[in-house]
C-alpha cells in the first residue's frame, strides 16, 4: 500500500511550519515588529476632538450654536446629509472656508458615516488646530443619526 502523503509533501508542510515559527520569534524580537493581536480601540477614529452622541448632538443644534460639518465627499452629502449641514472636505481650503464662524465660537460636531469615519476625526483636528474650541465628532456617523430618526435632507425616507 502507498502512503497517503509522499516525503516530499511532508517536507513541505515542515519548511511552511518551521518559516512560520521563525517569523514569528523574528517579529516578537524586533523593536518594531507587527502587533499579533489588534488593540483594543484599533479601529476607532483617532482625534482630539470629543465623541458626542446622536442625541447629545441633536440637543445641542436645537439650542441655537451649534453646527453640523459632514466631512464626506460632496456627491454623498448631495444625496443624503444631516438637516442643515454644511459639507466641507477636510482640506485647509475647506477650513479656511470656516472663517466667518470663529467670531460665534460655535459647537461642530463633525460626521461622516460609519466606515468614513475617519474623515470627521481629521477634519475635528484641523478644526481645533485652526482655533476652534467646541469641536466634535458624531459617534458611529450618519448612520447612528438615522437609526434614531433625526431629521436627514436630500432623499425621501
Amino acid at each position: 500500500m502507498k502512503p497517503v502523503v509522499s516525503g516530499a509533501a511532508k517536507e513541505a508542510v515542515l519548511i511552511l511550519v518551521l518559516a512560520c515559527v521563525v517569523a514569528l520569534v523574528v517579529n516578537v524580537a524586533r523593536k518594531d515588529g507587527l502587533p499579533l493581536v489588534a488593540a483594543e480601540d484599533a479601529f476607532r477614529v483617532k482625534t482630539n476632538a470629543e465623541f458626542i452622541t446622536p442625541d447629545d448632538a441633536w440637543k445641542l443644534f436645537e439650542a441655537g450654536n451649534a453646527f453640523f460639518i459632514d466631512a464626506r465627499e460632496p456627491g454623498l452629502f448631495g444625496v443624503e446629509h444631516i438637516e442643515g449641514a454644511l459639507n466641507v472636505v477636510p482640506t485647509q481650503e475647506g477650513i479656511d472656508s470656516l472663517a466667518w464662524m470663529a467670531p460665534a465660537d460655535p459647537e461642530i460636531i463633525a460626521y461622516a458615516s460609519k466606515e468614513t469615519q475617519r474623515q470627521a476625526g481629521v477634519l475635528a483636528d484641523k478644526l481645533l488646530e485652526a482655533g476652534f474650541k467646541r469641536v466634535y465628532v458624531l459617534l458611529d456617523g450618519i448612520e447612528a443619526w438615522e437609526e434614531k430618526g433625526l431629521p436627514i435632507e436630500g432623499r425621501a425616507r
